[in-house]
């Protein structure tokens, strides 16, 4: 179903693009300052940490205002509308304190499970754990705070308690959706791969170009169907709740 609503519904695809748009700026916003600070003073300011900091906030909000809007879209699309960037953004907006909320919680949370990386041999598969078991937990919370209009507590825990009836459907989605994304990469390494073993310039480019394209496609059709399947399943799952 999702294919299917991003084939009668390609502007889906601008939300993936702006979101990417929002990291490479913000990113490089904050990157490439940092980087010739530092390269004048080795030691991080006070100054650093600050704009650090405000930067992984700043990414945080507008990947989760990105992914909101989708979901907004999304499910206009389910109800016969049509998928208007601008629209769906606004609508979006109209939540902005509590998608900034949902930032600074999952914000947190992560940089608090990266902290077990620091624990000696087991501190790596710690990190990736509770890292996936957050992920898993909280899949449907932006969707309850979008379609239904809940608060960042009550849709964390709708979230939560949706687990148990929809792991199985949310673990298979998730693997049919990367299994393209996987494929593309491979086949786009492997034409890399052959351009440079040509031991020649232009095949060597047109398969590094060729890589990137699909890899390219790949992320921006695989983030654009994740965001549909993630909407349909919360209206399924809620319905069936």
């Amino acid at each position: 179903m999702s294919l299917r609503v991003l084939r009668n519904n390609r502007r889906l695809l601008v939300f993936p693009l702006l979101s990417g748009a929002a990291l490479a700026l913000i990113s490089g916003g904050v990157a490439v300052p940092a980087f010739l600070r530092d390269r004048a003073e080795p030691s991080p300011s006070t100054f650093d940490v600050i704009s650090i900091g405000v930067g992984y906030l700043l990414l945080g909000f507008a990947l989760t205002l990105s992914s909101a809007a989708m979901i907004c879209a999304v499910d206009g699309v389910l109800q016969g509308e049509p998928a208007r960037i601008g629209v769906n953004y606004r609508r979006a907006l109209r939540h902005w304190r509590r998608l900034l909320a949902w930032s600074l919680l999952s914000t947190t949370v992560l940089l608090i499970i990266r902290q077990l990386e620091r624990i000696p041999v087991v501190g790596w598969i710690m990190d990736e754990l509770f890292s996936a078991g957050w992920a898993v937990a909280t899949y449907l919370a932006l969707p309850a705070m979008m379609i239904d209009g809940l608060g960042v507590a009550e849709g964390t825990r709708r979230s939560a308690r949706m687990l148990r009836e929809t792991f199985s459907r949310q673990v298979y989605g998730s693997l049919w959706i990367a299994l393209p994304m996987v494929l593309s990469v491979v086949i786009g390494f492997v034409a890399f791969m052959l351009g440079v073993e040509s031991n020649s310039v232009g095949p060597a480019v047109a398969g590094g170009l060729l890589a990137a394209l699909l890899l390219i496609c790949a992320l921006l059709v695989g983030a654009t169907v994740s965001g549909i399947f993630r909407t349909v399943f919360y209206r399924d799952a809620s319905t069936a709740a």
